[in-house]
Order: structure tokens, then sequence, then C-alpha cells
């Protein structure tokens, strides 16, 4: 706005040009062409509907690590994990939680690294891996937690030495998946698959309950889990699929999946072998072999009014091995002949869960890919990647595969990557080059239809395919789409994606490892961790915010060790939270802390460590609308501190043609001291009459989490001449 009510020829006039809120940031165009509210970066940031940018709430280590003794580890990090050589122990003591060794020679070890203590007894046990501080040439210490007391070990040809692992320690997670527990009211747990068991721990807080596996079962892969109809499966690409009945009282466990050939049922036939009394239908049938949640179907209903064909009734109960019973709401019948069994495939035969690497739950039906043929004891590869298959209603383990098979792609060069459901009828299956829909699922599986949708466009990462409100959201080649059921069918590959307005970030992610992609639906945003640059794991969070309908922030974490496996929401109370699930085994939850730090679980029985939070944002660049040279001369900021810190950040301007990065100082500079908690200002300073087409300003947050309202710069024109700068 001009300065005075009049300027003369010869006044230089000066102009301010910049922001009063922020939406969204946008790498893709240049700076000077982006809208008001438009940022060119933003960095572990938030913008709400008060469209104030903000330093995101912190990470925060959830529930307890996978076991207390350090052992647990994996080779994650260099900068703890190093080859030490054996040095012996002259002595060992321990104060409560902190045990004290001393070497009989220089050590050589490094503070923050782990080492193996051997040869060391006493009442709590020091052995093991261990995470060290040095605090001497022939000195250290590292904590046990919960110990209490004190007391000198015994030493047996104790030394220290490289770390070691174990081949009865747990070494990672393979695999995770939220549990809503079916007995309990809103109990969720998220369940982690180590190399020897599974863990569940509750979202409400608490301990910890131990799932095992079979006997003799180990996981060294790559796992998914899924809870379907009241269970979860375990899959295992090409060994039979693992699964808990979901109870979590007495010592739950795993059990094998049948496999193998299946054997076709008998019918269950003789005269009056029935009768129904209050509903509850009564067959007698000597040595039926059925069990209680077994499926059986009616192929003559006698006299009664049982349905017949396709309709699965459930076995109720089985009061001894010559009768058993199922529900069926129908009038008494006191005695009948009704011809019963479990049910006949079509064609080829039944056959058990064929080994799939991952299975999606829809309609009552497990859909899961088929590449693999069961047999006796083992499973052969099929060597065809388009097909799927579907369960019977209501049972995980019988595959028709004649009426509940389909080859998606009929012989093109593709697989399949993903399914998503959409509607009560549809099911969208995701091909890698490739959509294809299956419609009429709700019917007979018969009467289904699949159409392809398109062909030019498919999905990276079946775990970032994600359905908000009548959209579904996934990662393709050129980036992230959002397209309603309708839009589908336009999706082309000249079609604009959702991530176009970060198209630079995009093309940061390491295609080698984009499949690992996974996203989650929270508080109004669409979160997807990806692996940026040379990372072959996910290790950036991209946020849309669909309230702002913009992105939001590149949320990255830079400790090497901290990586993203898995997003799970869960709720407490009716409150909703995001977590992350990391290979190492650690449970983060996603903007939990009010102050400016994360606190990382970085390793599995490593004490949670407190680390700033890294945040900056760049604005957009200000040229007053005109091409012309201007002379810039002063900026302003409108800040709020959070209500738990005072605030500070550094502050710097770009200026463009001619090319100048100048550091302006800090809030404490202009303000004499921090930000104080809770408090709001404008602070303004002097640019020092930089020239140049352009300048946006830069601001690096160093204290707290400072709110930014608004941005303001100044500038006049002064160099209106012909004369070419760079």
């Amino acid at each position: 706005m001009p300065r005075y009510s009049k300027y003369g020829t010869l006044d230089t006039v000066v102009a301010d040009e910049g922001d009063v809120g922020f939406v969204s940031f946008n790498n893709r165009k240049r700076p000077d062409q982006l809208a008001q509210g438009e940022l060119a970066q933003s960095l572990n940031g938030r913008m709400d509907l008060e469209a104030a940018w903000q330093v995101r709430k912190g990470l925060d280590s959830f529930g307890p690590t996978l076991t207390s003794n350090t052992e647990s580890i994996r080779l994650l990090d260099p900068s703890v994990w190093r080859l030490y050589a054996s040095v012996n122990i002259s002595s060992a003591t321990r104060s409560t939680t902190t045990v004290t060794v001393t070497t009989s020679s220089a050590h050589n070890l490094s503070s923050s690294t782990l080492v193996s203590i051997g040869g060391v007894s006493g009442t709590v046990d020091p052995t093991g891996n261990r995470f060290i501080t040095v605090t001497g040439g022939s000195t250290f210490t590292f904590t046990i937690a919960g110990a209490t007391g004190s007391e000198t070990y015994s030493l047996s040809s104790a030394t220290v030495a490289a770390p070691k692992l174990s081949a009865t320690a747990t070494t990672g997670v393979y695999g995770s998946c939220l549990f809503s527990d079916p007995s309990s009211n809103n109990a969720n747990y998220i369940i982690r698959a180590t190399n020897k068991e599974a863990i569940a721990t509750p979202v409400a807080g608490g301990s910890s309950t131990t799932i095992a596996y079979p006997a003799g079962t180990t996981i060294s892969s790559t796992v998914e889990l899924l809870q379907c109809f009241d269970k979860v499966i375990l899959f295992r690409e090409g060994l039979a699929a693992l699964e808990w009945d979901g109870d979590l009282s007495g010592s739950p466990a795993f059990t094998t999946v049948a496999s193998g050939l299946y054997t076709q049922p008998v019918y269950f036939d003789a005269a009056a072998n029935g009768s129904i009394t209050d509903g509850v239908v009564t067959i007698t049938a000597v040595g039926h072999g059925l069990a209680v949640g077994d499926k059986v179907y009616v192929i003559d209903k006698g006299m009664s009014e049982m349905q017949e064909g396709d309709y699965a009734y459930t076995v109720s109960d089985v009061p001894s091995a010559n009768s058993f019973k199922f529900l069926a709401q129908v009038p008494d019948v006191s005695s009948d002949r009704f011809v019963v069994s479990k049910r006949i495939s079509s064609g080829k035969g039944f056959i058990h869960m064929p080994a799939p690497g991952w299975g999606y739950y829809h309609q009552r039906r497990l859909w899961v890919p088929y590449w693999y043929e069961p047999d006796v004891g083992s499973y052969t590869d099929r060597n065809r990647r388009d097909e799927i298959i579907a369960s019977d209603i209501l049972d995980s383990d019988t595959y028709d595969r004649l009426e509940n098979q389909y080859r998606i792609t009929a012989g093109i060069a593709d697989y399949v990557v993903g399914f998503q459901a959409f509607a009560e009828d549809n099911l969208l299956v995701f091909n890698r080059n490739s959509i294809h829909l299956v419609r009429g699922i709700s019917g007979a599986i018969s009467d289904t239809t699949v159409t392809a949708i398109t062909s030019e466009i498919g999905c990276v990462a079946r775990r970032s395919i994600l359905q908000v409100g009548n959209q579904v959201l996934f990662l393709s080649d050129n980036g992230v789409y959002a397209a309603a059921f309708g839009d589908l069918y336009n999706l082309r590959g000249a079609g604009v994606p959702l991530s176009e307005p970060i198209a630079g970030t995009i093309a940061r992610i390491n295609r080698d490892y984009a499949g690992n992609a996974v996203a989650a639906y929270f508080n109004n945003r669409y979160y997807i961790a990806v692996p940026l640059d040379a990372s072959t794991t996910n290790n950036a969070l991209l946020i849309y915010n669909f309230l702002n309908q913009g992105w939001e922030s590149v949320d990255e974490v830079y400790q090497g060790s901290w990586t993203i496996d898995n997003l799970i929401v869960g709720e407490n109370s009716g409150l909703a939270s995001l977590f992350t699930v990391s290979p190492n085994g650690s449970i983060h939850k996603v903007d939990a802390r009010e102050d400016g730090n994360d606190r990382l679980s970085l390793f599995a029985g490593i004490p949670a460590t407190i680390y700033p939070i890294t945040s900056a944002l760049t604005t957009r660049q200000y040229t007053f609308g005109t091409m012309d040279r201007k002379k810039f001369s002063s900026y302003e900021l409108h800040i709020e501190s959070s209500s738990s810190e005072s605030s500070n950040a550094t502050v710097s301007i770009e200026v463009e043609n001619p090319d100048s990065t100048t550091a302006l100082g800090t809030i404490a500079d202009l303000l004499g001291g921090n930000l104080d908690t809770a408090e709001d200002a404008s602070v303004r300073g002097r640019i020092g009459n930089k020239r140049g087409y352009g300048a946006q300003l830069s601001i690096a947050p160093s204290n707290g989490r400072p709110k930014l309202r608004a941005v303001k710069v100044q500038a006049s024109i002064t160099d209106p001449t012909a004369t070419s700068k760079t």
C-alpha cells in the first residue's frame, strides 16, 4: 500500500506484498507463479483451518519395546553397531538401574553404541547386548530398566566385546496390523509379527500379550497381517498362512491353516435323520467329523422351509460324533429326511487357501491373489500373477477354482497389486499397469462381471490404496491419484494426479522401493509414507489436507534408524490416533507431543530419546506484479508461540536476478529474546535494500513450535533500465 497520499514524479513508490494465511505448498511451479497462501516449501509443518503455518506436534514413542534386553536388535545403523575387540572385565557393580563396568585395559569403546557383556552374573542379569555410555578410558556404564537395590557382580572370564545376534532373540518386526477385539467394546490392539512370536499391544496402553507361533515356525521375511472375520490371518507368500482366533485369554497362539489336497465332503443323508425345534436343526449323521463353526449346505430340505443351494448354515453345536446342530429359524418339524453336506464344488474341486502373500476382506469373503497351487505338504508356483480367487462366504479356507476364480488381464503382461472395495457391490482390482472392476459380488459369484477401467495407469504400492469418501487414492508411476468412482473410467496417462503440485517431491521417491509405500487417513488428512532419495525404506510422510484441499507438509525425521513399515489408525475411548510401526519393532504416535521435539525409540530395548524437530518453510516469491527490478527494504512477520514453549527462528531472504541469499537474523535478535509462551508479536526487520526481480523469505524454527500467521515484504521499483542482470 502507498505510504503517502500523493507521490511526485521523482518519488520512489514503496509497495507491500505478502500473505495473511497459508493453506498448502507447491514445489512444481516456479515460486513467482504461486498463488496467495501457497508456500514453496513446508517441512514438518501443519496448516489448519485458521490458515496459519505451525511446526508439527512431536512423535512420541508408544508402548513397550519388543524386549527389555538390548540384544533384540537389527543391523540398522553402523553408528550403533561396531566390531569392537574383546577386552577383559576386572569389576562390575550396580546401583539401582546403573551398572558400572571397569576393564583391565583400555577398552577403546564409544558412547551410544552397543557392546556384548559376557561372563558376569548376579541377581539382576547384566549380560547380553547393552547400550553404553563411556565414562573413562577403562570404564563405562549402562542401565537396566526396573532394577532396584545394588550389588557387586561375580566374574567368570568376563569380557566386553562387539554386540552379538542371538538365534533366540527378537530381531525385528516383519508385519503388523490393527486388531479390534470383538469381545470387548472398542478394544484396539496393534499386532506386530516378530521373527519368533506376535505381540499384541493395546492402543489404550498397558501390558502387551504374546501370541505364539506353531512349534518350529519362525519368520525371516516380510509378512502381511489382516483381521478377517473374527480372527487374524498372517500371510506368508508361498507358505501356509497362520491364523489366530482373536482370543487373548489363556495362552493365545497361531495355528497353521489347512493345506494339502482338499477332501470333497460327503452327503449326510438318511431316512428321518433330522428334526427342527425352536428354530434349531438337529441332524443325526454317524461320524460326521464336523466342528462348531463349520459351514453346511442343504441339498434337499425335505418338507421344511430351510434354504437350499448356496446359503451356508453354521454348525452351532456338536453334541456327539454322530450328531450336530445349526440354527435355521424356520417352523418346527418333528421328523424329516434332510440331505446336508459341506458345499460341493461345481468344477475342478475346492482348494485350501493358496498360500497368498496378502488378502482383502470384502462382502464376507477373503479375496487373495491365486499365484500358488496347494499340494500335499507344499505349494507349487503357478507362474501366473494376473489371477485372483475368492473364498466361500464366511469361510477363509475354502476356494472354488471354477466358480470363484478370475483372470484379470486375459494374458496381458501385467500383475495384480491390490484390491479396494468400492460401494457394496464392487471390487476394484489394481494391477501394476491397469485398473479393473469386479461388479456384482454381493450376489452369486457366477453372476459377477470383470471390466477393464484403464490400461494407462496402474498402482505402484498396494498399501497406498485407500478410500476417502467417494474417492479412491493410490500411488502410481505419475504420483498420487484421487478419483471418484465415475472418474475412474476417465483416467488416462494425461490425467492430472492429486500430487501434481508437489511433483518435485514425488520425483524424489526411490522408484526401486516405491512398492513399500503405505497410506492412512487420519484427522482429515491423507498420510503416505514413502522412501525418498536413496532410502530403501519409508523415511518420509507426505501429507494432503482435505480441508485445505492441498498438500501440507513433507515430514522427515533426520535419524537414519527411524523408518515407517506401517501406518495404523487405532481408537481409544472414542478418540483415534495415528501410529507408525518400524521394522525394529518400535511404535510411535504421530502428532502426539505439544513441544517441538520427537521422542524416538530407534532400537528395540534402547530407551526412547528426545530429538528436536527440524522444520522450515519458504514463502512464494514476491514480485509485486511486475518484471521490473526492486529494492527490498524490510519485512514483517506475525508470529505466535505455542501454549507450552517460547519460540525462536532464523529468517533469511533469497533474491532472484541478481541472485543472493542473506541471513536476516533471528526472532530473538529482533525481540531481545525468545517470544514468550502463548504470546504473539509483529516482528519487523530490515532487508538492507537488496535488489532483484523477486524475493522469498525462509523461516527455520529453532525453538518451540512457532505459528506463522502472516508475512509482508516491502520494496520499491528502483532500476527500470534495460540493463541485463544475473
